[in-house]
């Protein structure tokens, strides 16, 4: 009897050690950051832009890392890059409080080029985020980041890349009906310097992913019923850099991704993390820095937070 009750004080004992360790190790996990250091690869790259780097940084929901972000913004003054993009989801809802996205932005570099997109916690894709006026435009101009709507020309020794929104970034006033004649007459200027242009080399810049497989259902419709797109323009990119599905949020080794935002469960890596190429077209999907959901699952699982550091590199 004594034995067994031994037997089995161990086993109890055992048993919540592992349970304190596992818990410890996902809270240590959840406050690190990592770099995930990607190489997108493309034959039509301009020469000028092999060896390009991109920085991207995306899903924060308000995540801390360290006091005023200290953590985070040491790791990214450590890297080598050319260019900022922030790709959205800055907070945990509408109503979410900015104080981790600006102590962010106030201890970035300020020597490189910086853009930014909404998210569909931050405003649900709505163009009024990248408007004077709005908080969160107001925020990313104080600290010289601009709006990326509906694109923007990089270019380096004559040679160019162009970084494009894709149709998610405004869908609601589309729909309404009511675009803003600011939004209207940014995307006419735009579209008319890149129809113009021979053979723009084209990067997707969007925080919910345009689907490299299949096109999203409700997608088409909207783009070709109220933008009047043909089936063609479904991917007109050669690369694309997106975020929102965290990696998968919860992440299993082997198994790969659990649940992910967006996806539900099971979902494959495809579209929801790392990089990945069809027919000719490489997407990227950052894991992201923070969490979505109810209070009490809003943490991360064998998946550590991490901001993008994209390499250009052409085939």
């Amino acid at each position: 009897m004594k034995t067994k009750l031994k037997m089995y004080s161990l086993g109890l004992t055992l048993l919540i050690l592992l349970g304190f360790g596992f818990i410890s190790y996902v809270v240590w996990d959840n406050n690190r950051v990592v770099v995930d250091k990607v190489t997108l690869s493309h034959a039509e790259l301009p020469e000028s832009f092999d060896g390009y780097k991109i920085l991207q940084i995306t899903d924060l929901h308000e995540k801390t890392f360290g006091p005023e972000q200290k953590k985070l913004v040491n790791l990214i003054k450590k890297q080598e890059y050319d260019l900022v993009l922030f790709t959205g989801d800055y907070i945990i809802d509408g109503s979410g409080h900015l104080k981790p996205l600006e102590d962010l932005l106030g201890g970035m570099p300020k020597d490189k080029e910086m853009y930014y997109i909404p998210g569909h916690t931050d405003v649900n894709n709505s163009i009024t985020s990248l408007v004077a006026g709005n908080r969160f435009f107001d925020l990313f101009a104080k600290y010289g980041v601009k709006p990326l709507y509906p694109g923007q020309k990089i270019t380096i020794n004559g040679e160019s890349i162009w970084l494009k929104t894709n149709p998610y970034v405004g869908i609601n006033e589309i729909v309404d009906g009511s675009p803003s004649q600011q939004m209207i007459d940014a995307k006419k200027a735009f579209d008319q310097l890149y129809n113009n242009a021979s053979d723009p080399f084209t990067i997707e810049v969007s925080h919910q992913p345009t689907e490299i497989d299949h096109e999203n259902d409700l997608l088409h419709d909207y783009r070709t019923t109220t933008l009047g797109e043909t089936d063609e323009e479904w991917i007109d990119w050669h690369l694309s850099i997106n975020g929102f599905t965290h990696g998968g949020q919860y992440y299993l080794p082997i198994i790969g991704p659990l649940y992910a935002p967006g996806y539900g469960f099971f979902p494959g890596k495809v579209n929801v993390r790392g990089v990945h190429t069809v027919n000719g077209h490489t997407q990227y999907v950052s894991p992201g820095l923070g969490a979505s959901g109810p209070s009490f699952a809003r943490f991360r699982l064998f998946n550590t937070p991490s901001v993008g550091l994209i390499t250009l590199k052409k085939a």
